[in-house]
C-alpha cells in the first residue's frame, strides 16, 4: 500500500486527486455518486432540519417525556388499576352506610307456644352498622393507600416511558455526530480508488493494489452504513415512543437541558435523599406496604363483634290462612364469629406475611436504589474527568494532524504518514464522542433513579 501511494504521488494529475482528498476532515459529508448517495442525502436533510429548529419546535427531553407518557400502553394499564383501587375505596366507604335490601322467605318454625306453621314473607330490610371496632376505618385506609400506590405506579410508568424516549434521542444524536465526524472518509478512499484505476489503465498499479484500496473503501462504507442503521433504529424507537416523526433539538440545546436537571441534585447526598423520599417507585412500594399493614390490622379484628341497627317490614302470612298482614321489627344485630374452621386465623396469617414481604421489598429496593444513585453519581464524576482527558487528546491529535499536513505540503512528510495520523485523529474524536454520550446516558440513569426527569 505504501509503495502504491508513492507511485500515486508521482503520477501527476492522479496524485493531485489524492492530495486534495487528504485535506482536513470536515464535519459534513459530500456524497459520492453511488448507491449510498440517497442515504447520505437523507441524513444531511435530517441534520439540516435539526440545526434549523428552535427550542419551540424541536424535540427536547422534557417534551419527549410528556409525549411518551401520552402514548405508552403501560400507563393505560396502570390507570385501569387506579380505577380498580378507587372502586375499592367506594366499597370500603359503603360499610358504614345504610344497607337496604328486599327479601322473600318461606320456612317452618315456631309461631307461638304450642304450634308450628309455614310462614311466608316478602318485604324490605334496612341495616346500619354502628360499631365495628375500626373494621370499616381500616378498610378505607387500606383502599386509600392502594390508590396512592396506583398513582405512584403511573408516575413510574411515565418516567420509564420518558427514559426510553430520551435514550433513543441520545442514540440518534450519537450516530448523527459520528456520521458527521467521519463523513469524508468514504470520499477520501473513493478518490484514491479512482486514481488507482487511472494508474491501472496505464500499467502504473496492480490489480491487487486496486483490490486493497477497494477494501478500504468497502470498510468505510460499511462503517457509515452501520452508523446509519443505528440512527434509523433509534429514530424508529423514538417515533413509536412519541407517536410522531421526531425532529430533535441540536446537541448543545439538549446538553444545556441536562445541565439544568443536574443542578437540581447538587450533591450526592441530595441525590440520595431525592431518590429515597421522592422516587415514584419507592413511594409506590411504601404506599402498598401501608395498605397491607392496614389489611393485616383489619384481619386481627375479624373476631370482634359487629353491631348494627336492623329494621324490617314484611307482608306475611302463616299456614294456609288467608290472614295476611304487615310485620315490622326494629332491633340490634350483634355478629361475632365463633368457629370458622381456622379460616380467620389463616387469613390473618396471610395478611401478616404479605405485609412483612412488602416491608422487606421496600427496604431491599431502597437499599439498592441508594447504592445505584451513589454509583451513578461517582460514575458521572469519573466520566467528566475522562471526557476532559479525551478532549485534550483530540486537541493534540488535531494539532498533530495539522502539523503533519503542513509538513506534507512542504515535502518533509510522506502521504502514508499523513493518512495514518489522520486516522488516529479520527479515532481520538470518536473516542471522545463515545465518552460524551456515556456521560449523558449515565446522567439520564441518575435522573431516572431520582425521579428528576419530567
Amino acid at each position: 500500500m505504501r509503495a502504491l501511494i508513492y507511485r500515486l504521488m508521482s503520477a501527476g494529475a492522479a496524485g493531485a486527486m489524492i492530495i486534495t482528498a487528504t485535506a482536513t476532515a470536515q464535519t459534513t459529508y459530500a456524497p459520492p455518486q453511488s448507491a449510498y448517495a440517497q442515504v447520505a442525502e437523507a441524513a444531511q436533510q435530517r441534520k439540516k432540519n435539526n440545526n434549523s429548529a428552535g427550542t419551540n419546535s424541536c424535540l427536547t427531553f422534557s417534551k419527549a417525556v410528556r409525549l411518551a407518557a401520552l402514548t405508552d400502553p403501560a400507563i393505560s394499564t396502570r390507570q385501569a388499576r387506579l380505577s380498580q383501587a378507587e372502586a375499592d375505596v367506594q366499597e370500603a366507604k359503603s360499610l358504614f352506610r345504610p344497607q337496604i335490601s328486599a327479601f322473600a322467605r318461606t320456612g317452618v318454625g315456631d309461631v307461638g307456644l304450642i304450634d308450628s306453621a309455614i310462614q311466608n314473607q316478602a318485604g324490605l330490610s334496612v341495616s346500619q352498622r354502628i360499631l365495628d371496632f375500626g373494621d370499616a376505618k381500616l378498610a378505607k385506609r387500606a383502599a386509600r393507600y392502594s390508590v396512592d400506590a396506583s398513582e405512584y405506579d403511573i408516575q413510574q410508568a411515565e418516567l420509564a416511558a420518558g427514559v426510553d424516549a430520551s435514550a433513543a434521542m441520545l442514540d440518534m444524536l450519537q450516530a448523527q455526530e459520528a456520521m458527521a465526524f467521519t463523513g469524508d472518509r468514504r470520499q477520501y478512499f473513493q478518490d484514491q480508488l479512482d486514481a488507482v484505476e487511472a494508474l491501472l489503465e496505464g500499467g502504473g498499479a496492480t490489480v491487487s493494489e486496486r483490490a486493497e484500496v477497494a477494501a478500504q473503501l468497502a470498510s468505510a462504507q460499511t462503517f457509515f452504513l452501520d452508523l446509519q442503521s443505528q440512527f434509523e433504529q433509534a429514530e424508529t424507537r423514538l417515533t413509536i415512543d412519541i407517536d410522531q416523526t421526531p425532529v430533535i433539538c441540536t446537541a448543545p440545546i439538549l446538553e444545556a437541558e441536562f445541565k439544568t436537571l443536574g443542578d437540581e441534585l447538587g450533591s450526592i447526598d441530595v441525590a440520595v435523599n431525592k431518590a429515597v423520599y421522592q422516587a415514584p417507585e419507592l413511594r409506590a412500594l411504601s404506599a402498598r406496604a401501608d395498605s397491607l399493614d392496614a389489611q393485616s390490622k383489619r384481619e386481627k379484628r375479624a373476631r370482634l363483634p359487629v353491631i348494627s341497627v336492623v329494621g324490617s317490614a314484611a307482608y306475611s302470612s302463616i299456614g294456609s290462612s288467608d290472614n295476611f298482614g304487615i310485620q315490622e321489627r326494629v332491633g340490634l344485630d350483634v355478629s361475632v364469629p365463633i368457629f370458622s374452621g381456622k379460616a380467620l386465623g389463616a387469613r390473618s396469617k396471610r395478611a401478616r406475611g404479605r405485609q412483612a414481604e412488602a416491608r422487606s421489598e421496600l427496604a431491599e429496593r431502597k437499599r439498592q436504589l441508594e447504592e445505584d444513585v451513589r454509583i451513578a453519581y461517582r460514575r458521572i464524576a469519573s466520566l467528566e474527568a475522562q471526557l476532559i482527558t479525551g478532549q485534550n487528546f483530540e486537541d493534540r491529535s488535531r494539532e498533530l494532524f495539522e502539523f503533519a499536513e503542513f509538513e506534507y505540503n512542504a515535502g518533509t512528510r510522506t502521504l502514508p504518514d499523513l493518512v495514518e495520523i489522520r486516522l488516529e485523529y479520527e479515532q481520538a474524536g470518536l473516542s471522545k464522542l463515545r465518552l460524551k454520550y456515556q456521560l449523558l446516558r449515565e446522567k439520564l440513569r441518575l435522573y431516572s433513579l431520582t425521579g428528576t426527569l419530567s
